[in-house]
């Protein structure tokens, strides 16, 4: 049995029993539709309870909290939706999504190129922006009046129904404003950096186009965390701490790597020149230690992807699928199909031999 049939690759269900780390990876499954499973992440679970019990701010009513955090989840999830249908139409597979408080996690997997990648990323965005025309032009047909400030809540009135259009109006354009300016700041892995680093990608290559998005990260990260201090604003600290982290191991991990480990990405194989046979016996004899090296180099490659595959899964199996971070599931996505291509390759050549 091959490391992608073993039941612990597949099933993502448990977790480990620790609830500190659940409340760092957990997820609570909650349905499936369109083929596609949806699940809540323990901060989304956390966030909303903690809103609905302490609320939003002064001047906020209980019904504002119910509603806000209703337009949240649906917003967020129609902004996952947006990247999984965007993936499918440029024949990608998209599966699963988790939902965080600001933007869920879509486990979409569009074709290694630029352009599906555009598209699979700016599907959510997309998403935003249509929701935020749709309720921008209500709200100023109803009051005259649309906020622009997309980080500035600010209480709307008393409450007189549950059918009031505007005040639904106004949550829903608000928290959609709020997810598409906060996702679209070229930060990896929110949109705006993924989006960078797939509009890099032509030109540079899927290496350098990777660094340069992470660096930006880096870079764009403490200077949201210096404003954050400047203005007292500990939540935000926390999270782009947390996208600082996560921008210095993804760079680390990347420069380990090192530009070969990116050749499925850009496309054409560029040491497919090692191959061509040259007109003098000296090249010919040069060409042959380049081929040798190249294969030793393949093989170091593909011993160290199976220990890093074995280390990944133990992880799975201890601690469930959500605990992985984005460079580990990639990992584990690229080991799974260059299996699957070798197994294909070889039965190729068996039935080419007459087995």
């Amino acid at each position: 049995m091959g490391w992608q049939d073993r039941s612990y690759y597949r099933d993502s269900s448990r977790g480990s029993g620790n609830p500190l780390m659940w409340l760092l990876s957990g997820t609570v499954p909650l349905f499936t539709v369109f083929g596609i499973r949806v699940q809540a992440h323990a901060s989304l679970v956390l966030y909303i309870a903690l809103v609905l019990l302490f609320g939003l701010g002064p001047g906020f009513t209980w019904q504002d909290r119910l509603q806000s955090m209703g337009v949240l989840f649906g917003v967020v999830l129609l902004h996952e939706f947006g990247h999984c249908f965007a993936a499918r139409w440029v024949r990608g597979e998209a599966n699963e999504i988790v939902m965080h408080p600001l933007g869920g996690l879509a486990l979409a997997q569009p074709p290694r190129r630029p352009w599906p990648t555009f598209v699979t990323v700016a599907g959510g965005p997309a998403v935003n922006v249509l929701i935020c025309l749709v309720c921008g032009v209500a709200l100023y047909a109803l009051s005259g009046w649309v906020p622009w400030d997309p980080f500035r809540f600010q209480p709307i009135g008393a409450f007189h129904s549950w059918l009031d259009v505007y005040r639904y109006a106004f949550w829903i354009y608000q928290i959609s404003w709020m997810l598409l300016i906060f996702n679209l700041m070229p930060i990896f892995p929110l949109d705006g950096g993924q989006l960078l680093q797939s509009m890099l990608w032509p030109k540079f290559g899927y290496y350098k186009s990777m660094n340069f998005s992470l660096i930006t990260g880096i870079v764009g990260s403490i200077l949201a965390i210096a404003y954050g201090l400047a203005t007292g604003s500990m939540m935000m600290v926390v999270l782009f701490g947390f996208f600082l982290v996560g921008n210095i191991n993804g760079r680390r991990q990347l420069l380990a790597e090192g530009p070969w480990g990116f050749q499925d990405e850009d496309g054409p194989d560029y040491s497919s020149s090692l191959y061509t046979s040259t007109a003098t016996a000296p090249k010919h004899k040069k060409l042959n230690k380049r081929v040798v090296r190249r294969a030793q180099k393949r093989e170091a490659d593909e011993r160290a992807e199976r220990e890093k595959v074995d280390a990944i899964l133990s992880k799975v199996s201890h601690e469930g699928m959500q605990s992985l971070t984005w460079w580990e599931r990639r990992a584990l996505r690229r080991a799974t199909e260059r299996q699957r291509k070798r197994d294909l390759d070889l039965k190729a050549e068996m039935t080419r031999k007459g087995f």
